[in-house]
């Protein structure tokens, strides 16, 4: 009666978290939300006004598939503003109502069934659900606390066949927090020139770092060798506080941006012209952004101290993002029991490592775009939790 595809569609485990969690508050529990990845702070005013201005004006159609020309070449600007190159507006961006529904074009254009992408181990959970929904194999490539969390190259070599059609990597990552090395990104353009699959490089928390630079890109111009084969994810989501708005773009070749154009008249006709207007106001925003990561960096420092004096919790600072990658090796509890636990009976919900693969067992999850306050309470829940019932 029902597609098999839809089978090959695992649940989102923080979603569950979540839903059980809500479902508490609803009988009157305190819950300390630290699961899910969602800026806390409000759109900044500049943008919702800005974008209530063109409502009033009219900018409540249809716009062309690929995106308004004016929020296009705003992309375009910033981009070379960031890394030094230039991608041209009319042929090589697309705007997308989401980074999600961009991968959904990305992969229903490029994968036949049985090609294999290569996604790491810990890595976004939704990645392999994304493979698998198109017929394709999602093909695990570990990566360890030990390193950084840092791609092994040699590894990665090996995991490649003639089946390969691409690599997922996201940096600043989810769940980790780590970013990935110029000098591993420059391996990786090598092996694109070597075995020619595509990058998919999901970039939404690029700009959510703590030492003044942005994370370090294929994007950038030092790598123009493998651009051929690169295709950026990126949106407004995370840094700008929208994630409601629901809005992203993809930046890749001309060749493939033609292809997937047919896929988006289809399905989607063209991104909210509501949130693509107010888009074009958040690239003034520097003001407003930077102010949230000077918040974030506080939080990120007062976590980090925190976990590290709890006995049978150590983690490393993450350089990006907003999540804390905790290893809970010592405390001799799988990752998921210690999540669900931890929210029934210490009222602190978390995501647990395992359902970012495998190799994210013996972790678990603390994300902190929420108040200082919040990350204080949960902290001593925590701790009380794992003194009183481990």
């Amino acid at each position: 009666m029902f597609s098999k595809r839809v089978d090959s569609i695992k649940p989102f485990i923080v979603m569950e978290i979540l839903e059980r969690a809500l479902e508490m508050e609803e009988d009157g529990v305190d819950i300390v939300h630290m699961e899910i990845g969602e800026p806390d702070f409000d759109t900044p005013a500049r943008i919702v006004d800005g974008c209530l201005s063109d409502i009033k004006s009219g900018k409540t159609h249809y716009t062309h598939s690929l995106g308004y020309l004016e929020l296009r070449e705003k992309i375009s600007d910033y981009k070379f503003q960031t890394r030094e190159t230039r991608f041209n507006p009319k042929t090589q961006i697309m705007v997308m109502g989401g980074t999600s529904p961009a991968f959904f074009n990305i992969l229903s254009t490029l994968l036949n069934p049985g090609d294999e992408v290569l996604i790491t181990d810990p890595g976004y959970p939704c990645y392999a659900n994304f493979v698998s929904f198109f017929g394709g194999k999602p093909v695990f490539v570990p990566i360890h606390e030990e390193n950084e969390f840092d791609l092994d190259i040699t590894s990665l070599e090996k995991a490649i066949t003639q089946k390969t059609k691409a690599l997922i990597i996201n940096s600043p990552s989810n769940p980790t927090g780590q970013i990935i090395p110029e000098k591993t990104l420059d391996k990786l353009a090598d092996l694109v020139k070597k075995h020619d699959f595509w990058i998919i490089s999901d970039e939404i928390y690029s700009e959510l770092t703590y030492d003044g630079i942005i994370a370090p890109s294929l994007s950038d111009k030092k790598f123009e060798r493998c651009h051929h084969r690169l295709i950026i994810l990126d949106g407004f989501s995370k840094y700008w506080a929208m994630t409601g708005w629901r809005l992203g773009y993809i930046i890749a070749p001309p060749d493939l941006i033609n292809k997937m154009t047919p896929v988006q008249q289809n399905f989607s006709i063209c991104a909210p012209s509501i949130s693509q207007a107010a888009a074009v106001h958040a690239l003034d925003c520097e003001e407003e952004t930077l102010e949230m990561l000077r918040i974030y960096k506080d939080r990120r420092a007062f976590i980090v101290k925190r976990l590290n004096e709890i006995k049978g919790i150590s983690c490393l600072e993450p350089k990006g993002a907003f999540y804390i990658f905790a290893n809970i090796q010592k405390l001799k509890i799988s990752s998921m029991e210690f999540a669900w636990q931890l929210l029934e009976k210490a009222h602190v919900a978390i995501c647990p490592g395992i359902s970012f693969g495998p190799n994210g067992e013996g972790f678990v999850r603390f994300s902190y775009p929420t108040d200082i306050e919040n990350i204080k309470e949960g902290m001593v829940r925590l701790e009380k939790f794992i003194q009183e019932v481990l």
